[in-house]
């Protein structure tokens, strides 16, 4: 009789266990054959432009000390419990377009809850810049992902995600002040920094009229700090958008007076 519901028990676990050992197996070998497609494409990208390819040996890109991957989902109590992964550097593109240098790494991140196991991506393209004043640029959102109008008082249409101050403001206790855009600029962006005087200079009209044509091109955020201008986008990196999203970040900076390092 033990015998007999030990077969039992050894046949529900293949029934359970062989289609789900599968299914691992066939979205890890979906997810190795997406990543190889991705390296290929980005590599042919910037071969052109003597740029190079590296995986986890590349390490974290410079303004991860400023600000972590995931920043937002990976850490505190409840994120940390939810992790069967922390936050990792898969994947370094370096390249030189035209004066300026730029770096775009991928990071990944593996979250479960008590219906699913998530693979979390984001990528963060920075470009190195002189010792600019710290200053953050964010866009303004009028509307939901539906179209629908959002409240003038939302902090999505107040461009809220600038309002914290830069890690290296906030450990010198610098202020941190929003300051005010002339027409169209203000409709479209929010923009804070820790000097408004230098942020008016860095912001000419030249600038801000860049940013207003190329809106729905940038980042959501963009912040200038520690001698970079970078921004994290919450997506793997995507060899078809990737170079018209550098080309408008390195046109603002072509704008920015001192802005070459």
């Amino acid at each position: 009789m033990g015998d007999f519901y030990l077969r039992i028990t050894l046949a529900v676990l293949v029934i359970l266990v062989l289609p789900l050992g599968t299914l691992f197996w066939w979205s890890a070998r979906k997810d190795r054959q997406k990543t190889r497609e991705q390296v290929d494409a980005l590599a042919a990208l910037v071969a052109p432009m003597g740029g190079r390819i590296a995986g986890r040996e590349a390490g974290a890109p410079p303004s991860a000390q400023l600000v972590p991957p995931f920043e937002h989902i990976a850490y505190g109590l409840l994120n940390r419990l939810a992790r069967v992964r922390r936050p990792r550097w898969d994947l370094a593109v370096d390249f030189q377009r035209g004066s300026w240098r730029v770096r775009v790494s991928e990071a990944s991140m593996v979250k479960e809850n008590a219906t699913n196991r998530r693979t979390h991506h984001e990528h963060r393209i920075e470009v190195f810049t002189a010792q600019l004043p710290p200053t953050k640029i964010c866009r303004r959102l009028h509307t939901d992902f539906l179209g629908r109008p959002l409240a003038p008082d939302t902090p999505l249409t107040q461009g809220a995600a600038a309002g914290r101050a830069p890690v290296t403001v906030a450990q010198r206790q610098g202020q941190w002040l929003r300051a005010r855009l002339p027409a169209p600029a203000d409709h479209e962006f929010a923009v804070f920094g820790a000097d408004l005087s230098a942020a008016a200079r860095m912001l000419n009209p030249q600038a801000l009229e860049h940013l207003v044509t190329h809106a729905a091109t940038l980042p959501h955020l963009l912040t200038f700090e520690g001698g970079l201008l970078y921004a994290t986008e919450p997506s793997r990196i995507d060899p078809g958008t990737l170079m018209p999203t550098v080309d408008v970040l390195l046109g603002l900076l072509d704008r920015i007076p001192y802005a070459r390092p």
